[in-house]
């Protein structure tokens, strides 16, 4: 009999009082505004959420 483990890697996920204290992003004052309290997020998220926000057209 074989014993397969499936690995399921589960990705980390922040507060945003720990993102806007990491050095990994500079735009503080954009993620203030964009990220909510309570809400948790990955990094693939927060850098998802910068790359539309500077992304989209000024009015």
């Amino acid at each position: 009999m074989v014993n397969t483990k499936k690995e399921v890697q589960v990705a980390k996920a922040y507060t945003k009082q720990q993102i806007l204290k990491s050095k990994k992003y500079p735009q503080k004052d954009v993620l203030n505004a964009l990220l909510e309290d309570g809400q948790r997020y990955t990094q693939e998220e927060v850098l998802e959420l910068l790359d539309n926000f500077l992304k989209k057209e000024a009015r």
